[in-house]
């Protein structure tokens, strides 16, 4: 059986699972400021 032709774009770095980025909460306070009351970041001032 061959891999399918998407396999070569798969990641296969050993160390995939590995965050790259921040903690998520933290980029997205930073990027959106403060979530609403139901923990959504919407980007906009006293949601």
């Amino acid at each position: 059986m061959s891999l399918p032709e998407e396999m070569e774009h798969v990641d296969v770095h050993p160390d995939v699972h590995r965050a790259t980025e921040a903690d998520e909460e933290d980029v997205l306070r930073e990027l959106y400021g403060e979530p609403d009351e139901n923990g959504i970041y919407t980007g906009i001032e006293g949601t």
